[in-house]
């Protein structure tokens, strides 16, 4: 995974796309979202793979650079590189489906996606977005340390639609509280009779260590190459931190690395307040079996 890998989402049907990088971009991206939006055009739809839409809301700020193409493009080149016909994909946090849309294209009919998702809002538009591919699945529900009724903290804003988490974690009583279904990833995929898994991609919003804990047979006997988002604000709001994240998985074998721009960078531990995208690779791979 290096940074000169050429953008996996070349094809994606955005006008903006093609601007190189520059200060301002975002900036950009936004004024022209707020033109759309003043004459009544909230919602866009792009398109990557063929008579596949993807649609989003331009009031939100996440959304507005899945328009363009120009979201987290090192998990995107990641999943390039990771992800291969036939493969399976679980999307952890799926959000409105971003990434499980990227990767159904990539691991195709053969292949399966499965996505989850706890806020129900959010989970309206990921199965939307994911109904061109038969072979990808949406559920909602949060995966959680076991099996059990959560209560979940929706995001307070539809400008930041991805900051819900569940109320374990970050406990914001000014927020929309719900139920939601709680399930291990374990006896989630013993319920659907899941016997193989190539990468997981996790952004849980604190609960990493939670999901991690619930995952032991997924581990040790499905070895996937995990993609984590971990924010040690909410790790510790949690009761747990990148450290123990880092002990859990090298007690699976797995070693943990920092994503950056394209590239695995050493593991180092976070500031209090900070958030990176890792990677966690079981340790009998080598680097070029993830090419």
């Amino acid at each position: 995974m290096t940074g000169t890998d050429p953008l996996p989402i070349s094809r994606w049907q955005s006008r903006l796309l093609s601007l190189p990088a520059f200060p301002g971009k975002l900036r950009l991206i936004n004024m022209a979202a707020a033109a759309l939006r003043s004459i009544g055009k909230n919602t866009q739809k792009v398109c990557l793979w063929d008579d596949a839409e993807f649609c989003v809301d331009l009031r939100d700020r996440i959304q507005r650079q899945m328009w363009c193409g120009c979201y987290e493009p090192h998990i995107m080149r990641a999943l390039r590189r990771i992800l291969r016909a036939g493969d399976v994909f679980l999307d952890l946090g799926a959000h409105i489906g971003y990434h499980s849309y990227f990767a159904a294209g990539l691991v195709g009919p053969s292949g399966r996606v499965f996505a989850l998702e706890a806020d129900p809002g959010n989970y309206l538009r990921l199965k939307r977005n994911l109904e061109a591919f038969p072979y990808a699945h949406a559920e909602q529900c949060a995966i959680w340390s076991h099996e059990g009724k959560l209560i979940f903290a929706r995001s307070e804003s539809i400008k930041e639609s991805g900051w819900g988490a569940l109320a374990s974690v970050h406990n914001a009583p000014e927020r929309e509280q719900i139920e939601v279904e709680g399930v291990s990833l374990d006896a989630w995929s013993e319920r659907i009779g899941l016997k193989a898994v190539r990468a997981a991609k996790m952004d849980v919003e604190g609960s990493e260590f939670a999901v991690l804990q619930g995952a032991v047979r997924v581990l040790q006997n499905m070895r996937p190459i995990l993609l984590l988002e971990m924010n040690e604000s909410l790790l510790r709001q949690a009761g747990a931190s990148a450290v123990l994240v880092e002990q859990l998985l090298c007690t699976h074998g797995y070693k943990l690395s920092v994503l950056s721009d394209g590239s695995i960078q050493t593991w180092r531990a976070l500031a209090a307040d900070e958030s990176v995208d890792c990677v966690a690779i079981p340790k009998e791979f080598t680097e070029a079996e993830l090419q």
